[in-house]
This record gives C-alpha cells, structure tokens and sequence, in this order.
C-alpha cells in the first residue's frame, strides 16, 4: 500500500506574476486578453475569468494586470518539487498546478503522517506559498482531494478514500472534462453515479481515459508519474516584485531559496559547509554592484535551520546600498554527506554539532575575528606555546577531531597569568597571600629560549595547594637573571 500527499496551487498563476500578494491586493492575470484568475479582492470589484481586460479596468479602475507566463509558472512549480525533496526522493509535477508526493516510505522516519504534514506545511509556510494539502493512499486521490474546499482532504484507508470521492463531481477528473456536457446531460454529476453507470457503454462513449482516472482515483490501477529530477548543481535565482529595504524582509525571501537548496542537498546527498547570497540592485544610471553575503560554517550541513540561523545574524549586521530587487543563491563545493551511524551510541562527532552551531551564530553576530580559538606554537614555554587567532574554517574537508586542537595531557592550570607573579618566602617555601604553599608535583624543568634575545630560560615547574584547597602552577627559575620562585597559573 503505498500513501501519497497532493499539494495544489489554487492561485498559481497570481501567485507567480504577483509574489507574495496581500489579502486585499486588486489585480488579475490575462491569457489572451481575458481575465483567467483574480484576486478575491477583484472579485468583490466584480471581476470574473472569461472578461476582457478592458471590461474589468472599467469594474475594478485601479486593477493590476499582467500577463501568463507559463515558463515562470513551471519553474515555480519545479522549486517547491526541489523543496520537497527534502522529504521523500518521489516528487512529481502534475498538471501544471500540483506537485505529488509519495510518502509511504518516509511515515517511520517522520513519525506518522500527522507529523510529516505539519513539517511539509512549516516548509510550504517558509516558503510563502499558497497550497491546499490533500492525503490519500492512490495519487489522483490525493489529488482529487486537495481541490476540494470543504470537507476532509485528509484520508488513510482505501475504504475511506472511496466514501469520500463517491460524493466528488465528476468535473475534478482530468478524463471527464471534454465530456462534461453529455454527462451532465444524462444526469451524471458525482463520481458514485458515474461508477454505477455501464462500464463497457460508458467505455465505447467517452474511451478508455475516463474510466481510467476512475480506476486511478480509487486507487484498483496505479497511475505513473514521471519522477521529478533535480538539477546536478544548484544556482538559483529570485526576481521580486518590490523593491525591499530591510533585512527581515530580505531574510523571508532567502528562506524560498534556502528550502529549495536543502531539497536538492538532500535528494543528492550532499552537504555544503558554505553558501554565497548575491543581493541584486537596480540597473541603469544609478546601477551598483551586487552585495556578497558569504556563510562559512563550521561543518557541512543540509537542514534548513542550518544555514537560516546563521544568515539572519549576518543580516542583522548589514547596511544595504541600495533597494534589492533579486536574490541569487549558489553552493559553495558541495561535498558527500557522511551517512549517520547504526550504533546504539552516538559517534564523538556528533556530540561537537551543537557547539558548532553556537560559534557559528557567534561568528556572525559579533564578526569573524571576535571568536578566537587556541593555536598550539612550537616553543616549551608556556607563555609562548599559545596564541590566539581568528576561528575561521573555510575547508570542511578536515574532519571533526581536527577542529579544536588536542593538548597532550599533562597537568596545566586553567588560566595562565600574562605575566608571572614573584612569591616571596618564608624560610624554603614559597608564600602566595600570607598562604604557605605546599608543593604536590613536579619538578617539571622546561629549558628553551637560547636563540632568542631574551636568553636561555631554565625552570621547573610545580603543582602548589595553599591551606584553603586552591592549586596553583609555580616555577623556580634557574637562571642567573630569574632565581626565585613565581606564580604562573591558577588551576580551576
């Protein structure tokens, strides 16, 4: 038994030649100089499909027209497909109007069909598309029913599937719609009336194709689709309508672009650890360039949550030249995503994500040289076997335990003072704030230092505890120029 979701477009046409428009936006799309599809604030203005432009200026005067484009109207469909992929590898347009999805596979991984529908509708709300969802176990089911308005466009059992499409008219079926007229005509209008009719005499009028999609709908005859195929590299690009000036608004249209990228992520299995987000301005006399937004993770990632985080810090920080009008969005060397592991235990890996994602929201919040990380240097001595640089990682490919260094295990104290501390003595022990401190390891002697202009530093090292508990790193130096006894570090 297979389980298949319907996403429909009831507004496909408005919604491509008109993105993101508002409840009360008055504005209408032609084919042929007639009106196809209207807002339903036009509707109320009396504009209707079937009238001619000029007609619906004279009822609606401040009517915004544009013309069908079916190119747009395919590559739309074909980015909420590549979105979808995210959820199951078997996505198909259908009709120019609805893309199909067959879930069966992905209800244990998703936890149930209610859970995968609320994630496919967070995407579908992302990604600011109007859709009407329909559930169903045959494809033209799910289809059929997602038309529908009114009533459960949600059904599980093939029992129930049939109830429910009995009271459907006949007119949703893509077969029926050149015999609309005739069928009307004998008193056939729901598909329960159709099913009880004939089947060798309905076949010799209508053919084959109706009865058919009848089959297909109630699911006794597969209907193939053919398969949905991402693009082998991604590169895509969003024309806006208006002109935006703040980043929230610019960070809502990145989200379509994003959903679509990790769609494609995860239909490839990929994984990409960098994007590169072009804001497009104007052309023409007060032309500039495109602004560059660059995200460098610190590891490969393929969710959406991944990428969104992260640019909505970066673009908290950004001071926009000019008025976008267009996004571009490319993967930056998209590599193999490492299949997850089938132990009982996570992988050591896994337990570094979260503190990935943290210094990558703090990377871009506070700039990418206010993160440091600890930088081991070829030198004995403490003061200098350490330095502190930028965290940058634009190479993923070095893996997990590369990033952050290992130090060897030895005893050193939490924090190093930047420079040590003379003690004074009382008899042969070392005194730190009227305490006597008490020596429990060493001596640990480092010599190093000869080539340099300071000279050649001979210590060794212990590990103190004052009466109260505290621990603290010592050294006595051995030098001519450093004898006596310094505190270097505080153990925590």
């Amino acid at each position: 038994m297979s389980l298949w979701i319907s996403l429909y477009l009831p507004t496909h046409s408005l919604d491509v030649s008109f993105p993101y428009w508002p409840a009360d936006a008055v504005a209408a799309v032609l084919v042929k100089d007639r009106i196809s599809a209207c807002t339903p604030a036009a509707s109320i203005l009396g504009v209707a499909p079937g009238m001619s432009a000029g007609n619906a200026r004279a009822m609606a005067p401040g009517l915004r027209l544009a013309r069908d484009d079916p190119q747009a109207r395919q590559k739309h469909l074909e980015g909420i497909a590549l979105a979808m992929l995210q959820y199951t590898p078997n996505v198909a347009c259908f009709r120019e109007q609805a893309v199909l999805l067959e879930v069966q596979a992905s209800l244990s991984l998703y936890k149930g069909a209610r859970a995968l529908c609320q994630r496919i509708r967070a995407t579908l709300r992302a990604m600011q598309a109007r859709v009407l969802m329909g559930m169903a176990p045959s494809a033209l089911g799910a289809w059929a029913l997602s038309t529908q308005t009114r009533g459960r466009r949600r059904v599980l059992a093939m029992r129930s599937l049939g109830n429910r499409l009995d009271s459907l008219p006949i007119s949703i079926l893509p077969g029926a719609q050149e015999h609309a007229d005739w069928l009307d005509g004998i008193g056939c209008q729901r598909l329960k009336q159709l099913r009880g009719l004939p089947r060798k005499a309905l076949q010799q009028r209508t053919g084959r194709l109706l009865m058919q999609d009848v089959d297909a709908a109630y699911g006794l005859r597969p209907h193939n689709f053919p398969w949905f195929e991402p693009p082998h590299t991604f590169r895509s690009r969003l024309e806006l309508m208006a002109h935006l000036e703040h980043t929230e608004a610019i960070l809502a249209a990145s989200v379509h672009l994003i959903e679509q990228l990790c769609g494609w992520l995860r239909a490839r299995q990929m994984a990409v650890c960098g994007l590169d987000l072009l804001l497009h301005h104007e052309k023409g006399r007060h032309a500039c360039p495109p602004t560059r937004i660059t995200l460098r993770l610190s590891e490969n990632a393929w969710q959406p949550n991944d990428f969104i985080h992260v640019l909505q810090e970066q673009l908290h920080r950004l001071a926009l030249a000019a008025p976008v009008i267009g996004l571009s969005l490319d993967a930056s060397q998209p590599t193999p995503r490492t299949t997850a592991s089938g132990g009982l235990f996570p992988e050591p890996g896994q337990w570094q994500r979260q503190e990935h994602r943290l210094l990558d929201l703090l990377r871009a919040r506070l700039g990418e040289h206010c993160v440091q990380v600890s930088q081991p240097m070829a030198s004995h001595l403490p003061e200098q076997a350490n330095q502190w640089v930028a965290l940058e990682r634009s190479e993923c490919k070095q893996g997990a335990h590369a990033w952050p260094p290992r130090f060897a295990a030895q005893s050193r104290p939490f924090w190093l003072l930047e420079k040590p501390v003379a003690l004074s003595l009382r008899g042969n022990n070392p005194i730190y704030r009227n305490m006597i401190l008490r020596l429990l390891q060493g001596p640990e002697r480092l010599e190093s230092g000869w080539w340099d202009e300071a000279g050649h530093r001979q210590r060794d090292y212990f590990v103190a505890q004052d009466p109260q508990g505290a621990r603290y790193w010592i050294y006595r130096g051995r030098e001519s120029s450093g004898q006596g006894w310094y505190l270097h570090g505080l153990f925590g």
